[in-house]
């Protein structure tokens, strides 16, 4: 397992170079590969939507939506958006390099699941979203419940101290409930 962030080549903007390496290990581990999230004795295959698209800005074949989505974050500051999938539900977001720099960890977060440092919890509102939290790493992995046996990856994103206590609120309260 890697335990530190990839480096990329510009920290304040997408270059297609970085593109390649990001979306290299996207593919690899989430489209060429297939990852099971396994909960409670239940295996859950992970899709990622491949074929829910949207174009590159520098005239790469288009990327699958969820691409964009982990590698960005949400902005309030319409002068600073700048996701390049033009989706109405993705126009609000920002080139994250922090989430970027991490993406090689979403598959092996999900698959560590067991392991003493990985909580687990989960919250239903319409759908069942499961969370997998790293806590050495301070990394959480976000995936929805599709179906009985499919979930969609939905981002993943380093946990910032102002997150950290709300997050060990929520495991505490799942664990009572459960």
């Amino acid at each position: 397992m890697q335990k530190h962030p990839l480096v990329l080549q510009n920290e304040t903007q997408l270059n297609v170079d970085d593109i390649k390496m990001l979306f290299g290990i996207f593919k690899s581990d989430f489209i060429d590969n297939i990852v099971t999230l396994n909960i409670q004795n239940k295996n859950y295959t992970i899709t990622t939507k491949p074929n829910e698209t949207c174009d590159c800005p520098f005239e790469m074949e288009a990327k699958p939506e969820r691409f964009w989505h982990i590698i960005t974050k949400k902005e309030f500051d319409k002068q600073k958006r700048n996701n390049p999938c033009p989706k109405d539900r993705e126009k609000n977001r920002v080139f994250c390099p922090a989430r970027a720099k991490r993406i090689h960890w979403i598959k092996q977060t999900i698959e560590d699941i067991g392991q003493d440092h990985i909580k687990y919890f989960c919250e239903t509102d319409r759908q069942t979203t499961h969370f997998i939290w790293d806590t050495k790493r301070f990394y959480i992995v976000l995936v929805k419940e599709l179906g009985k046996s499919q979930n969609l990856l939905v981002t993943a994103y380093p946990v910032h101290r102002n997150k950290y206590r709300d997050y060990k609120k929520r495991l505490k309260n799942y664990e009572i409930i459960k």
